[in-house]
């Protein structure tokens, strides 16, 4: 009798799943990085909020990465240091990620 191995298979699985899970993860964090900002409260003319963007998850060998930032807009840093608005909107989605992994696990 012989083994089956499919170790290679879920290893590719886990990628494609984790590579569609932390683009959905990204964008929703730059949904709730844009609704922090309001006025008042890190945002004056809505160039920032604009600026806010969510990239495509990428494999590179056995690493999946993600990207969330401000592109074009020099003040970025300094009003994400004075009101947080990424770190609260990591926090705000950080809960639901696992529930948002096994969406993508299943799905294949």
């Amino acid at each position: 009798m012989s083994m089956l191995w499919y170790g290679d298979k879920l290893k590719a699985k886990a990628r494609k799943a984790a590579q569609a899970a932390l683009t959905e993860i990204d964008l929703r964090i730059e949904a709730e990085a844009k609704a922090e900002l309001y006025p008042g409260h890190g945002k004056r003319t809505g160039v920032l909020q604009r600026s806010i963007t969510g990239e495509a998850a990428t494999i590179h060998g056995s690493k999946v990465t993600g990207r969330v930032a401000t592109k074009g807009v020099r003040y970025g840093r300094r009003i994400n240091a004075l009101y947080d608005f990424f770190p609260i909107a990591v926090r705000r989605v950080k809960p639901d990620a696992i529930s948002i992994y096994k969406k993508h696990w299943t799905a294949e």
